[in-house]
């Protein structure tokens, strides 16, 4: 009987491991597919108006993050769907563009309208941290230039980059958050230089 307890708690801890892993990679996908999405949609945007928004300019000027009135015109424009229409949970917007990354976003489906940017997400970080960068080619040369990661800024080829710090809620240093858990909309071959 002993023996039988033993196998059954080896297999029940092995498989709760798994499981673990699993839903960390699932978590990790959920905000790799976001990061894509919402970069696919400002190209999108852009080369259907021919041009940056405003509030799109302006976002990427001051702080790279796609705050509300930088994810409006990508809603208006249907290229982005709202994700949540629940007036219970209304943080200036963010949660229903979509904009935040998935760990932020379950802490605000449960704390509902008692949350707020400053509010601390278990895994690492506030919301505030967990909502998504950008950055866009404004010179229309191909090259997003001196995009601020970590302490590093990077020269990507590509229209418009989107990236978001991993479950502990810290955009790493480009060169080290590559093997940690950042999410980037850009591979290593778009990366045309990184200085520190």
């Amino acid at each position: 009987m002993l023996v039988v307890i033993g196998i059954i708690a080896t297999l029940m801890g092995v498989m709760l491991a798994s499981v673990s892993k699993f839903l960390k990679s699932a978590e990790k996908a959920r905000c790799q597919e976001l990061v894509a999405n919402t970069s696919t949609a400002l190209v999108s945007l852009f080369q259907k108006e021919g041009s940056w928004p405003r509030a799109l300019i302006k976002g990427h000027n001051s702080n790279n993050i796609l705050d509300e009135n930088a994810a409006l015109p990508l809603a208006k424009g249907g290229y982005m769907t709202l994700t949540m229409n629940s007036s219970k949970t209304q943080l200036s917007g963010y949660d229903r563009f979509g904009v935040i990354s998935p760990w932020a976003f379950t802490v605000l489906k449960r704390r509902g309208s008692s949350t707020s940017l400053s509010t601390k997400v278990p895994s690492g970080g506030t919301i505030q941290d967990h909502i998504l960068r950008y950055a866009l080619d404004l010179d229309g040369d191909g090259v997003i230039e001196s995009v601020p990661l970590g302490g590093e800024t990077v020269d990507i080829r590509a229209t418009a980059a989107v990236w978001c710090c991993g479950k502990d809620g810290v955009i790493e240093a480009y060169s080290i958050g590559l093997r940690k858990d950042d999410v980037y909309s850009w591979t290593v071959g778009q990366t045309k230089e990184v200085r520190k």
